[in-house]
């Protein structure tokens, strides 16, 4: 037999193993299914299927994705799982069959949905920048509000967050067009919304939760993401007088604290996220979306902010 030599190993060598082989997968969904490895042999995989959900890093595209995935496991599942990164798309649904119009909610109302989640590390792609997305004040605020919500939030015990320039962290201004499009026709906020300091604002948030061992980082990535340049306060950085100082993606690393009890239990970050738990307590996903009161959001988010 292939594994008779493997077997004589002391099991906890063979775990660790399981454990390596497992953490450098990457695997994108929809292609989660089991890992060849554990259809090779019935004791290997009594032995390592255990530790498959709790070492893979698990990728999906969007928020959708996401939820098809998580609605898709039972509960032992899903608290097994440890490693997760998503591009974090809004979430329109229409609250109910008969509602006029329907209500964007963040990403950060999406955890709640899933009580037991308890992640070592959330990966979260911000949507609202970069090449292919429409840049403005809505999307700046959101990609801001988003690390407001997350150092709130329950589920894993470390966040990381990528977005792709540091337009969000700078004062912005909203602005409406009206169905004209005539360029003399734009309303909305007239005074900017000026930031707080960065990233010692919400280092204080996390402290203040969670103890002077939860922390809020902030860098920004060059090189191909190969160096970090951590921001200051005030948004100054320390990078060489060569570089471009708005060129790079922006990695804001959320830490909750030492022995904080970082599980998911359902609880709520905005009020307002009421009104989507109680639409998950009436309906399936899968009626929601056969319903057609999902709205998506992939292609353009910041339109439906």
């Amino acid at each position: 037999m292939p594994f008779t030599r493997f077997f004589r190993l002391p099991l906890e060598l063979r775990q660790h193993v399981y454990r390596s082989y497992f953490s450098a997968l990457d695997l994108t969904y929809p292609r989660l299914g089991p890992s060849p490895l554990l259809l090779s042999s019935r004791q290997l995989h009594r032995e390592a299927s255990p530790l498959y959900w709790e070492n893979a890093r698990l990728k999906f595209q969007g928020t959708k994705q996401l939820v098809d995935f998580l609605t898709s496991i039972n509960h032992e599942t899903l608290s097994k799982l440890r490693h997760i990164a998503v591009r974090a798309f809004p979430f329109p649904v229409y609250r109910d069959p008969e509602a006029y119009g329907y209500t964007t909610y963040p990403f950060s109302d999406v955890l709640p949905l899933f009580p037991g989640l308890q992640l070592s590390t959330l990966w979260v792609g911000d949507p609202f920048h970069g090449k292919w997305s429409a840049e403005d004040g809505w999307g700046h605020n959101a990609a801001y509000s988003s690390v407001d919500d997350f150092i709130k939030c329950q589920g894993f015990k470390e966040l990381v967050y990528v977005v792709e320039n540091d337009r969000f962290l700078k004062r912005v201004r909203f602005e409406e067009i009206s169905m004209s499009n005539s360029t003399d026709s734009t309303s909305g906020i007239d005074e900017p919304v000026i930031r707080s300091p960065q990233p010692s604002t919400w280092d204080a948030m996390m402290k203040q939760r969670d103890g002077p061992t939860a922390s809020v980082e902030m860098c920004r990535l060059l090189d191909g993401g190969n160096r970090r340049v951590p921001l200051k306060t005030e948004f100054e950085t320390i990078q060489e007088a060569t570089e471009n100082a708005d060129e790079g993606q922006i990695e804001i690393r959320i830490k909750r604290g030492t022995n904080s009890d970082h599980v998911q239990k359902g609880e709520l970050v905005k009020e307002w996220g009421h009104d989507l738990r109680d639409l998950f307590k009436e309906f399936t996903w899968k009626e929601i979306k056969e319903k057609q009161l999902y709205v998506e959001a992939e292609d353009d988010p910041t339109a439906h902010l």
